[in-house]
């Protein structure tokens, strides 16, 4: 202690004897948003490296309000998450191979009120959606089967209130509540929103590079308030045939991947009007620069091919096209020509 004291005295004494150079905030700020700039390539979670930015500029002044110059003590963070019993913490507890007994447990700890079995006997997987068993006339419901991170009390009532939120990292906030899987430090690689459609889709990859997290947000569920979607993981060194993999046999690291949903309509006399349709998926071809869709000869919608060949879209369209026609769904190089025509 007297050691810092005898150093804090000597500083002290270099400051009021040598004049600083004026700190220069917007060079300062500059840096920042330049930091904020590269940060928004690999989503959230560097908002604490800019304001280290400006931390360390203020920490260079001399004191001019406290006599002892002593610094307050930060406090920490309220806990966001908390561990779920059994279950390995984030990445670990994503796509875990789990059997029914066990997806079970999980729901229950998740949905206490819920009284009824899940469906199915061939096992379950963390972070996929299960559906409980129901009997006519019996109210709908699913249950994503929790990982190992549950989302506190106010974190839960903050994607309540925000369910479609602007930003990287309140969707990934979101996504991390559905899931019980902490996934607010995965790189987002695609990403698509659409007012209209009230949906938006992310797809994120863990900081192993092992996993894939498609997240699927909401707010066109009718006579429903606050968070709704939904979550998808797959883990990338395990793909099987159960994985939204065009084709299975391929082992490569990188391989063709397609999920999409969605339908269209009224009909009538033939022609038929609208359609609306959410997917994701990752394009082999290393060339592809841009996903197209189209129905009929309806305007074009286009998604750029991200990082890693990911791609996510969220798509609604008023176009007008015969009964029995459905959307083209195509990957393509920046010269426009086609690598890819997903099916």
């Amino acid at each position: 202690m007297e050691d810092v004291q005898e150093v804090s005295a000597e500083l002290h004494r270099l400051a009021e004897s040598e004049a600083m150079d004026p700190l220069d905030t917007t060079r300062v700020l500059e840096r920042g948003r330049r930091g904020r700039r590269r940060r928004k390539l690999i989503g959230a979670g560097g908002a604490v490296a800019g304001v280290a930015v400006i931390a360390v500029g203020a920490s260079l002044l001399p004191s001019l309000s406290s006599a002892d110059n002593q610094p307050g003590v930060a406090k920490n963070p309220p806990e966001q998450f908390s561990s779920v019993p059994g279950v390995p913490r984030g990445e670990a507890g994503a796509d875990q191979r789990i059997t029914m007994d066990e997806a079970q447990r999980r729901c229950d700890l998740r949905n206490p009120t819920e009284k009824r079995k899940l469906r199915g006997t061939k096992g379950a997987r963390s972070g996929h959606v299960a559906m409980y068993d129901i009997k006519i006339g019996e109210k709908r419901n699913l249950c994503i089967v929790p990982g190992g991170d549950r989302p506190s009390a106010d974190l839960i009532a903050a994607a309540d209130k925000d369910p479609m939120p602007k930003s990287t990292a309140g969707k990934l906030r979101n996504c991390s509540v559905l899931a019980w899987v902490d996934v607010t430090g995965w790189q987002v690689v695609a990403s698509d929103e659409s007012k209209t459609l009230g949906q938006a889709e992310v797809v994120a990859i863990s900081p192993t590079g092992h996993k894939v997290m498609e997240c699927a947000l909401r707010t066109d569920v009718p006579f429903r308030t606050g968070l709704e979607g939904n979550t998808t993981f797959a883990t990338l060194t395990n793909l099987t045939s159960s994985d939204p993999v065009l084709n299975p046999a391929d082992k490569s690291a990188r391989t063709d991947m397609y999920a999409a949903g969605g339908g269209g309509g009224p009909c009538k006399a033939g022609a038929c009007s609208g359609w609306g349709m959410t997917g994701w998926g990752r394009v082999a071809s290393k060339d592809a620069a841009a996903v197209r869709l189209r129905i009929g000869n309806g305007p074009i919608y286009q998604v750029p091919v991200g990082e890693g060949g990911w791609f996510a879209f969220t798509w609604k369209t008023a176009a007008k096209y015969k009964q029995g026609t459905f959307p083209k769904v195509a990957a393509y190089t920046k010269a426009g020509k086609v690598v890819k025509v997903f099916e």
